[in-house]
């Protein structure tokens, strides 16, 4: 009678196999996700332009609401400038 000999585990080449195909889906998923972080970080800095841009404007329909120089004047640039670099 013959013997049937059982293996446990993974051959040496399907261990290889097995680590090429997990290494090239963490490369691909990895820049995909590369991708996906610039275009959320493009978005948050084109918003946070957006909404500095609308505040000033509100801030100058305010000022000439309530009877207050402009902000064409070169005082009220100087003052947005200063706020805006602290942004």
């Amino acid at each position: 009678m013959a013997t049937l000999r059982k293996t446990h585990g993974f051959t040496l080449l399907e261990m290889l196999v097995a680590m090429t195909v997990a290494a090239i889906l963490v490369g691909v998923s990895l820049n995909v996700y590369g991708m996906f972080h610039r275009g959320v970080v493009e978005t948050s800095l084109r918003y946070g332009t957006f909404a500095s841009e609308q505040v000033k404007d509100l801030r100058c329909r305010t000022r000439f609401i309530r009877g207050f120089p402009s902000c064409d004047s070169t005082q009220s640039d100087e003052r947005h400038m200063k706020i805006r670099l602290r942004f």
